[in-house]
């Protein structure tokens, strides 16, 4: 009985996480922070990725284009290649180093923040 009992509760916290991330995907597209769900959408896991893009690709495909603008010369790519492939030009138009990942602030929100409040642009 401790086994079914262990096992459900597993299954509650993985329910919980799965809530979590449905609830940010939302929060971001209902902001259009284009910046903010590249970086979400590539920090997930591959079966969410495609996921998370399949969704924002039917769903609203004016935003998806926004978010991934190289996604039509692409066709035939694989999802994950896609994403990966608009983080490099990402990191690159930062100018940060090869092998970076998105800085922790990387979404329009903390961008239009930044600019109230210094008046610098990220």
């Amino acid at each position: 009985m401790q086994k079914l009992i262990t096992e459900l509760n597993e299954s509650i916290k993985w329910k919980l996480k799965d809530i979590e991330r449905y609830t940010k995907m939302i929060n971001l597209v209902a902001g259009q922070d284009v910046r903010g769900i590249r970086k979400f959408i590539f920090e997930c896991d591959t079966s969410e990725r495609e996921m998370f893009y399949e969704y924002l690709q039917w769903g609203d495909p004016t935003l998806f284009y926004n978010v991934y603008p190289k996604a039509s010369e692409q066709k035939g790519d694989y999802v994950t290649q896609i994403i990966f492939n608009q983080m490099k030009d990402d990191i690159k138009e930062l100018g940060l180093m090869k092998g970076d990942d998105y800085p922790e602030d990387y979404s329009d929100l903390e961008k239009e923040n930044c600019e109230v409040e210094c008046g610098c642009e990220i």
